[in-house]
């Protein structure tokens, strides 16, 4: 629910069979709560019968206080979608206000997402809710890389509440998690680290292995790979998200 302080910058994206021009059809549609508001507008880079590709482009600074931004993703039974982000995002410091950052994604029956997420900055004296509700229809794909990076170099972190929630065709919880980060909790957390990296895998056939950053969830088919650092170039996941995306 949108508050009285709030700027709201609403993202709708959809991709559904196409209707006999051997392409899917991608609907795309921003909405503001007034001029001031950021959106992230979806640009559609290439798409074929069925898969689309599209880049995820903030429009304004992001995030400041008073943002709130929704991003909204259906992809439909059968189809495919590559969402990229040109950049990270950063959460400036707020100054007593807040933010928040919501996503959900809507998957139909072996319909296929992959979203390659930048770092998500936190800087000194920011306060973002940032929450992820997944739905996944039977034998859908879902991978997933993000990268949470808790303050600039040489600031202190900011405060940021994710929750994440992901279900599966049945609507059972494959994933549910509330992580609370604060200047007095983030130390002990983490470890004494800055940065949180994660790539989330569902619907996948990898093979068991012995990666300590690897977490198989109860789900078949379902993984999670987590790695702390100092700095998001040392935590990066990238050999992992080659392995499960197929890239080179």
């Amino acid at each position: 629910m949108l508050t009285s302080t709030e700027r709201l910058g609403r993202t709708r994206l959809r991709v559904s069979p196409g209707t006999g021009t051997g392409r899917c059809r991608v609907r795309t549609a921003t909405t503001q709560s007034d001029a001031t508001a950021s959106v992230v507008r979806p640009v559609l880079v290439a798409h074929d019968r069925d898969r689309a590709r599209v880049s995820l482009v903030p429009e304004g600074a992001l995030l400041l206080a008073g943002d709130a931004v929704e991003i909204d993703v259906t992809v439909d039974p059968g189809m495919s979608l590559d969402l990229v982000e040109p950049g990270g995002t950063v959460a400036f410091d707020m100054r007593g206000g807040t933010a928040r950052w919501d996503v959900r994604i809507d998957l139909g029956a072996g319909a296929r997402l992959t979203w390659a997420g930048l770092p998500f900055v936190v800087s000194e004296g920011a306060d973002v809710s940032r929450s992820l509700r997944v739905r996944c229809g039977r034998d859908a794909r879902l991978l997933l890389r993000e990268v949470l990076v808790l303050g600039r170099y040489g600031e202190g972190p900011g405060r940021l509440r994710q929750t994440s929630t992901v279900l599966d065709g049945d609507g059972r919880p494959v994933l549910v998690e509330d992580l609370p980060l604060s200047p007095s909790s983030t130390a002990l957390l983490l470890g004494g680290h800055r940065v949180l990296a994660s790539v989330l895998a569902l619907g996948t056939d990898l093979p068991a292995g012995d990666d300590p950053d690897r977490y198989d969830l109860a789900t078949p088919g379902a993984v999670l790979w987590r790695r702390l650092g100092h700095h998001a170039h040392e935590a990066e996941l990238a050999a992992v998200w080659r392995q499960v995306t197929g890239e080179r």
